[in-house]
């Protein structure tokens, strides 16, 4: 991934996922030098982290927006009435 800049935007969850994706398919292949695959497995894993925390902030925040997790469960606060 490269680096940004203070100007540039972060990645989308999507655009991260697609990087994913696309190491995964290059690590799949058998001809593959030791050393790249490496390289890609680091940067795998810097990007799972990278979706890990992404997918984390956004649970917060729909707790955050329904404190009774009735939006995880699936119920509609309004029944509870």
């Amino acid at each position: 991934m490269p680096k940004m800049t203070k100007g540039d935007a972060a990645p989308s969850i999507t655009q991260q996922m697609n990087e994913l994706s696309e190491l995964v398919e290059q690590l799949e292949n058998p001809e593959i030098e030791l050393e790249a695959a490496l390289l890609l497995y680091e940067k795998g894993v810097q990007l799972s982290g990278n979706i890990q925390k992404t997918l984390e902030s956004a649970e917060q925040r729909i707790a955050q927006v329904s404190p009774d997790d009735s939006l995880l469960e699936g119920r509609d606060p309004a029944d509870d009435t």
